[in-house]
């Protein structure tokens, strides 16, 4: 059942939200789209154009290579998120042509339901950047992105520039590290496009010291990065690596048989030392791992016998980017395989039986492509990308949401409320 809520401007920043109820609790829509446009500092693009309009400037009417049209709009697939006070960053990789600009922003208050995209931090500095997707702001008030500068354009694949990881002052809006990868992370031509997502470990007082953790899902790697050191290495173990076993799983009402390895890092709380757990997953697997953040900071160069098989979440447990919510240590997971967001309390034992479905819309979820715990809430971003890579959008409705949950919500009544089992 769907409730339109309008609620007075002194009470929220919005004009409206659709509260939505099933049996697995309320979210928020916070914004949706059948496709995106953008705002380039006051000139708007709601469709699709040959040529970036500026002022004063002539085009001739001509046939255009796609390579050569500035925006095609149903090629703007949006992929990662992240959110910043009233900003919501929003990216769009550059996987096919006609892509105006990957690291862009909207502003929560303005309360309009389908924003236009803008770039970050401004129109021409967002064009130093080629291919960006799952960016993350630290404690420390900074945005941390990798950008793989690579063109993935079916057919036509090219590496403009090295993959770099970019920091970003949001109190500033000012660059403030961009690093090149050491071309030895650099595995073959496929690597820099599986650079999807980037995890900060850091301490507020301790801004300088902070590490990155980046997964490469293409080649089946762990990318780490010391900011005080500026230097970045390569971990390779097994557990990087998809699960021939887990392929040909359903996602969005198609088959999915891509082979991505290693996808999220989610942090624990720091223990009394500073350390973290870090769990991690490929995509194409049932099976969640952790290994203690220390070693992975060590520049070991085996990662044998620190490893840890946690267990198996299940059948059609596949997921892709997953966070946890401190206060109750529940760790929720982008559950691609059944259009959800699963959860599960670390404190128990991680098995079928206590992974549940916390949520689940075959419309509203088909495809997380993106997930975060932010205070006591699960943001998600959902694309559908499926039916984008099958040209099966329905460009007459909503295509691509991002939608916000209350943790009570999601746990309550389930076995990811409380620990039934210690080990």
């Amino acid at each position: 059942m769907c409730k339109e809520i309008v609620l007075s401007l002194f009470l929220v920043d919005c004009v409206s939200f659709c509260v939505t109820y099933n049996k697995y609790g309320g979210y928020n829509n916070v914004f949706s789209w059948k496709q995106v446009g953008y705002d380039f500092g006051g000139m708007i693009y709601r469709n699709s154009t040959d040529f970036e309009y500026k002022e004063d400037a002539i085009h001739f009417i001509q046939e255009l290579n796609d390579s050569e049209k500035f925006f095609i709009q149903n090629n703007n697939v949006p992929i990662g998120f992240e959110v910043y006070k009233d900003k919501v960053f929003i990216t769009v990789p550059r996987r096919r042509y006609g892509i105006p600009s990957t690291l862009n922003y909207v502003q929560l208050k303005h309360g309009v339901p389908s924003p236009l995209l803008r770039p970050y931090p401004d129109v021409e500095k967002s064009k130093t950047f080629v291919s960006i997707y799952r960016p993350r702001v630290d404690s420390c008030h900074r945005l941390w992105m990798v950008d793989t500068g690579h063109l993935e354009v079916p057919g036509e694949r090219k590496q403009i520039q090295p993959p770099a990881i970019i920091v970003y002052d949001l109190k500033t809006n000012q660059e403030i590290l961009r690093h090149e990868l050491d071309p030895s992370i650099i595995v073959n031509e496929r690597t820099s496009a599986g650079l999807t997502s980037i995890t900060v470990d850091v301490h507020p007082k301790a801004c300088e010291d902070a590490y990155a953790y980046i997964n490469d899902l293409a080649t089946e790697g762990l990318v780490v990065f010391s900011l005080k050191d500026k230097k970045s290495w390569r971990l390779n173990h097994q557990s990087f690596r998809h699960d021939e076993e887990a392929m040909n799983f359903t996602a969005a009402g198609h088959v999915i048989t891509w082979r991505d390895g290693i996808f999220s890092i989610a942090l624990s709380a720091p223990d009394d030392e500073g350390r973290r757990t870090a769990f991690f997953h490929p995509l194409v697997s049932t099976q969640e791992f952790a290994i203690d953040t220390s070693v992975l900071k060590s520049k070991a160069g085996s990662l044998e016998g620190h490893v840890k098989l946690l267990g198996n979440r299940g059948p059609n447990s596949q997921s892709g980017s997953h966070d946890i919510h401190q206060a109750t240590g529940v760790m929720f997971f982008a559950n691609v395989a059944q259009d959800a967001i699963l959860c599960w309390n670390v404190k128990n034992e991680l098995s079928p039986e206590n992974v549940v479905v916390a949520a689940q819309d075959r419309k509203k979820l088909a495809y997380v492509s993106d997930l975060k715990v932010i205070g006591d809430n699960v943001w998600a971003l959902t694309n559908q990308i499926p039916k984008f890579i099958f040209n099966t959008q329905n460009l007459n409705e909503d295509n691509y949401f991002i939608q916000r949950y209350n943790v009570q919500d999601l746990i309550r009544g389930n076995v990811c409320e409380k620990s039934v089992k210690k080990y």
